[in-house]
């Protein structure tokens, strides 16, 4: 068993529009003041980042406070959403496919991008990797889409139910996890700390 701490990346200078893959946005003044709050007075063994800048960026603020190098984990990106990639909320809140992917996932994955059983695939062997490991705490910063990829292998929950759990930007999530040779991966959710409201300045 294995404590391991996900991290979503902070909130970036690029509210309103669907970052995946292709389009990225360093932090803002208050995603940084987020995610220093939310890393403050913690310790982890290692830190395993998404090689995007804006979990970069985030993830250099965790290792600054816990003096621990970051290593780039492309596992970890986020989910490629391909056409979507770059667009605003309010024109994929028009689109039916993408109710469509929200509702159900598995079925209806983005237009030119991932498949889900592509992503379980690619972050499975993360988990398992994790699980492997006898140190820990770890820290995984990573994005919205790909930390409930991985909630939904260790806890066995439909990807689209977990639309439910709030995973705002700088949210963290500790959970246990472990794997055997008879259940194979499990976790369980031991915290889960929202991020202060922070404003942005002027």
């Amino acid at each position: 068993m294995i404590a391991v701490d996900f991290l979503r990346h902070g909130r970036t200078t690029a509210d309103g529009i669907l970052l995946g893959r292709t389009t990225d946005a360093p932090l803002s003044a208050a995603g940084r003041q987020a995610v220093t709050h939310q890393v403050a007075g913690r310790t982890w063994s290692a830190i395993l980042a998404s090689p995007l800048g804006r979990a970069r960026e985030t993830a250099d603020i965790a290792a600054a406070e816990a003096g621990v190098a970051v290593t780039l984990a492309p596992a970890w990106q986020e989910i490629d959403f391909g056409l979507w990639d770059g667009q605003g909320w309010d024109a994929l809140a028009r689109d039916p496919r993408f109710a469509a992917f929200q509702a159900d996932p598995e079925t209806s994955p983005p237009p030119g991008g991932e498949t889900i059983a592509d992503v379980a695939a690619r972050l499975t062997p993360a988990l398992e990797s994790l699980a492997d490991r006898t140190d820990g705490p770890v820290l995984v910063v990573a994005h919205g889409g790909a930390i409930r990829m991985a909630l939904s292998v260790l806890l066995a929950i439909p990807l689209a139910r977990l639309w439910a759990l709030r995973i705002g930007c700088a949210t963290r999530i500790s959970v246990s996890m472990g794997r055997s040779d008879t259940h194979g991966l499990w976790g369980e959710i031991v915290e889960i700390v929202q991020p202060p409201q922070m404003e942005e300045s002027p």
